[in-house]
């Protein structure tokens, strides 16, 4: 026979009882349970201390979120902003401009051409 725990488990536990008490003897799923249940422990009290130093009093003494109470003050109006006036629309350039514009472009062009 494979012990108490089967194949899969300590088979320390075959020996003589006193002996494990002697030795202080945990077994490893003692011991994993005992690891989560600090661990839950320490998740709780890192829980409480965070809302505690948020100011979340309510919920750290009763475990509980608080719905927050609307504002005893009356909510004062913005008044209304007038609106920007745009800027009125850029000239539309006259034709003489425009075709100065295009001399002078094709010019730029023919001198960066034959250079």
């Amino acid at each position: 026979m494979a012990g108490i725990w089967g194949p899969f488990g300590p088979h320390l536990l075959d020996g003589d009882p006193q002996q494990l008490i002697q030795y202080g003897y945990i077994s490893g799923v003692a011991m994993i349970f005992e690891l989560i249940v600090f661990g839950v422990i320490l998740l709780s009290v890192g829980y409480w201390a965070t809302m505690f130093v948020m100011g979340r009093r309510d919920d750290v003494l009763h475990g509980k979120f608080v719905e927050e109470q609307p504002d005893t003050e009356p909510v004062r109006f913005m008044p209304q902003v007038p609106r920007v006036r745009r800027p009125p629309p850029a000239p539309q350039p006259n034709k003489d401009s425009l075709q100065a514009l295009l001399t002078v472009i094709k010019r730029d062009l023919n001198d960066a051409a034959r250079s």
